[in-house]
């Protein structure tokens, strides 16, 4: 073993924690695959530093000559350079390692395989309200694009830092977040998944476990917040050091839930006493009440006529914030107004305007067929769909069948997987049995797909771009694609007027 520090990548997370280590009189080389022109201005910032660098394709070689290595999360603990650091005794961490290490305030992590962007942009929103309030602050960091290192300095022990969290943050975690909220475990990131992504853990068992890594090393003090209606969190929530809030679509005794509005304003636990009636049967379509239990009493939290986002999956995330947010301080008045403001994340069934009639929503984060089924199920208006793009290896038969089940005026096909996202949706109707909606070629370029949306939809209809794909070979990425989606949209309309 050497001696030294080696940051390995030079990325948003890197890059701020090079400079906390400089700043503390640390000497550390920077091993990156690029090569100087790349680096650009990080280069030069840090050369004038007098930091070292290895650069180029074998920058990961040698790695034994450091006392400490910080890995980047987008590299593997399995990559062979780091197995043998590891093995010959350098220490191998990483910046959010030791950031969680260091923070000297209450520290709320977020993770999960869907939803967790959202539900930590919302807790921050309702904490920037309640801390206000008793001269805190709130800050936002992590997975979600802000590197917690950039605020360090300025944190305070009465503050408050949520951060977004992916399993590769988590998986060599050795200490917990004081408030843990997981929204759910599915199948991403595993090697059969996304065979594209070269960062991807070797077994769903490996999964799971990076991300219970966010709770397991509480103490009695932890909180951990699971999702009910996600069975591995249903798993799971019986080893949960400390104290268990849970939300879904069921009751809690100590938790939050949402339920079909009804005229009786029933919370679902089915108790006359409570309730008046226990008649949970759904009133106007789209209608839902949230429930909460934090106190030892059921109360009303909000009522969705109340709330910007769609979706159930969104009022399962404002479930979780809400409790997040109330485990961290956060007062009633602050969490309802929050909730009330928040709209939504940019490309996660964000909404465009209405023009003509038709509402527009630019769900282009969508990006595998999982979230486009969640998206197509907070919608009971007919859906002109844009669907397709790169092709990833996914399997469209259940969004094939999730289409036929759906109200949907027309499919629009776009990109390499067009031709079998339809060859999906045909087969499926003669499995099903059910008619085969109109399929139509949605264009080469956005100006055409909008146009050719704003054809098939009617007054009342949504048209929704939420393309169960990647971007790549049509668009550079999931922005570019939504941000031209909602251009041309607004295009549209100004020349509707």
């Amino acid at each position: 073993m050497g001696q030294g520090i080696a940051v390995l990548g030079l990325g948003i997370e890197n890059l701020a924690l090079a400079d906390y280590l400089l700043d503390r009189g640390k000497h550390i080389t920077v091993c990156d695959s690029r090569e100087r022109a790349a680096l650009g201005e990080r280069y030069d910032m840090l050369a004038r530093r007098n930091v070292d660098f290895r650069l180029g394709p074998s920058y990961l070689e040698h790695l034994e000559d450091f006392e400490v290595v910080y890995r980047s999360p987008g590299l593997p603990l399995f990559e062979p350079n780091l197995e043998r650091a590891a093995q010959a005794g350098v220490y191998v961490t990483s910046a959010m390692r030791l950031f969680i290490e260091l923070c000297p305030c209450t520290v709320i992590g977020v993770t999960g395989s869907k939803g967790k962007g959202t539900t930590s942009s919302l807790i921050h929103r309702i904490l920037q309200l309640s801390q206000a309030k008793v001269d805190g602050l709130a800050y936002l960091g992590g997975n979600i694009g802000v590197a917690p290192f950039e605020f360090y300095r300025d944190l305070r022990p009465d503050d408050v830092v949520i951060l977004e969290l992916s399993s590769f943050q988590l998986e060599d975690m050795d200490r917990s977040v004081d408030i843990a909220v997981v929204t759910n475990i599915t199948e991403d990131h595993l090697a059969a998944a996304d065979p594209l992504n070269p960062n991807y853990h070797k077994s769903r068992a490996e999964y799971v476990t990076a991300k219970t890594n966010l709770f397991r090393h509480q103490d009695n003090n932890g909180i951990a917040i699971l999702n009910c209606d996600d069975p591995t969190s249903r798993e799971l929530s019986g080893a949960i050091p400390g104290q268990l809030m849970m939300y879904g679509s069921e009751p809690q005794s100590c938790g939050a839930w949402f339920v079909p509005k009804s005229g009786s304003e029933d919370c679902g636990c089915g108790s006359d006493s409570c309730c008046g009636g226990g008649d949970s049967s759904a009133g106007p379509s789209g209608a839902y009440t949230i429930w909460w239990n934090v106190s030892g009493e059921k109360e009303l939290l909000i009522e969705s006529d109340r709330i910007q986002v769609r979706g159930l999956h969104n009022l399962s995330n404002i479930c979780a914030a809400a409790l997040a947010a109330h485990a961290a301080g956060a007062d009633p008045e602050s969490i309802v107004a929050g909730i009330e403001g928040f709209t939504g994340l940019e490309h996660r069934l964000e909404y465009c305007g209405t023009f003509q009639g038709v509402e527009y929503y630019d769900d282009s984060f969508a990006t595998n067929p999982d979230p486009t089924i969640i998206a197509l199920r907070a919608f009971d208006e007919p859906v002109v769909l844009i669907a397709g793009g790169a092709d990833k290896g996914a399997d469209y038969t259940q969004l094939a069948q999730e289409i036929l089940n759906r109200n949907i005026r027309a499919l629009l096909v776009i990109g390499l997987t067009g031709p079998k996202i339809r060859a999906a949706v045909e087969a499926a109707t003669e499995r099903l049995h059910k008619p085969v909606p109109e399929i139509i070629d949605g264009g080469a370029n956005m100006p055409e797909i909008v146009q050719n949306a704003a054809a098939k939809a009617q007054p009342g209809d949504v048209v929704l771009l939420s393309t169960a794909c990647a971007s790549f070979g049509m668009f550079p990425n999931y922005k570019v694609r939504g941000n031209q989606f909602k251009e041309e949209a607004r295009k549209l309309g100004e020349s509707m007027k």
